[in-house]
């Protein structure tokens, strides 16, 4: 017991320090980018620091397993130079029973992240959303979703349209039971359409099977023209890609969220792939953490009198690489619909797992 804690007390003290490491680098290097681009806005020094402040926890959570890789090979590195590995294994201690605190933690530790830090990344990625709103950065968003269905906006100079349907195909190039709004700049409606149907094509929505009616901006009060059509087309400069780029990212909502939004997702017609391959990545998160932690050991509880520890360091730090690199192509696969949800999310990991246990096996007995 006393030993376990003593490799869970400095493998903790790892973590730290290395997170630590890690958040200075990444306060310096987004920290420049934000007030670069906001000084552009004449906006003050405090909001690109707090810009900083928020978005660093998006990658703090994305560069986490290599964290865990580094403070997994830095503890078992240290314990093989101070020669403790070899008098825990005179003293009947296997290797892996020494790698069952780190790894138990590291469980609890992914479970946590997964649990309690996805909603406040969630939160703070709003947030940040939110103050490069202010200025206008990126552009606002298109698209919202609420208990009567979708929510568009489109509009440039000279008029401004609020799209309300019912629901729309996988793609959001067609929308059902739609309902449009024509303001002018300064806000006075000058046109209300409904019609069955609405398809998006290249540089205009074509509607059909509806009415609309004309309003006079100048004055309110007076009885809108009535008409009924065939077919209307009216420019536009959405595409599909914006339609569903503009939904909340997966990383923005939080895990326990995001069940009502893919929920409400099918119900308006729209793929919810994406939703659901991040949902399963997060859930698989603690395993692909337990795969960094035995790629970090797997590598370093070599007797450093065998030489070449700056080799097998590197190695594990490629290997990290590599699996890191499997699981987003995995995830890209995914999210294409190429492969299922289930292996893009648990493969790369499993396999990681599996991998280093073999070679673990092979180096503990031979």
């Amino acid at each position: 017991m006393t030993l376990s804690l003593y490799v869970l007390r400095k493998f903790l003290w790892n973590i730290f320090r290395i997170q630590l490491a890690f958040l200075f680098l990444i306060m310096i290097i987004d920290g420049v980018e934000q007030l670069r681009i906001l000084s552009q806005y004449n906006a003050p020094a405090k909001d690109a620091v707090v810009l900083t402040l928020l978005r660093s926890n998006s990658y703090i959570m994305q560069i986490f397993p290599l964290v865990i890789m580094l403070a997994s090979l830095s503890t078992f590195v240290g314990l093989s130079r101070s020669s403790e590995l070899v008098i825990s294994r005179a003293a009947g201690q296997s290797a892996l029973r020494l790698l069952l605190v780190p790894v138990t933690a590291t469980l609890l530790i992914g479970a946590a992240m997964t649990a309690l830090y996805n909603p406040i990344v969630a939160a703070t990625v709003r947030q940040a959303d939110v103050i490069l709103d202010k200025y206008n950065v990126g552009g606002r968003s298109l698209v919202s979703l609420s208990g009567d269905g979708i929510w568009l906006r489109q509009g440039d100079t000279e008029s401004q349209f609020v799209i309300q349907a019912a629901r729309a195909s996988f793609n959001g190039t067609v929308l059902y039971q739609v309902g449009w709004h024509e303001f002018t700049p300064e806000g006075h409606l000058t046109r209300r359409i409904e019609a069955t149907r609405a398809q998006l094509l290249d540089g205009e929505w074509v509607i059909r099977h509806g009415k609309q009616w004309l309003f006079d901006a100048a004055n309110p009060e007076s009885v809108p023209i009535e008409t009924e059509f065939e077919e209307l087309r009216l420019p536009t400069k959405l595409t599909s890609q914006e339609i569903l780029k503009n939904f909340a990212p997966p990383n923005a909502v939080s895990i326990w969220d995001l069940p009502t939004l893919v929920t409400q997702l099918e119900a308006s017609g729209f793929s919810t792939h994406r939703q659901r391959l991040f949902i399963q990545s997060e859930i698989a998160r603690p395993i692909m953490l337990v795969a960094m932690v035995l790629i970090g050991a797997g590598f370093s509880m070599r007797h450093s009198r065998f030489g070449q520890t700056g080799v097998m360091v590197l190695i594990a730090v490629f290997s990290a690489f590599i699996l890191y690199s499997m699981q987003s192509i995995a995830e890209s696969l995914g999210a294409a619909q190429e492969i299922s949800i289930f292996l893009a999310a648990w493969g790369p990991p499993s396999a990681g797992i599996l991998l280093t246990m073999g070679l673990l096996l092979h180096l503990e007995d031979g």
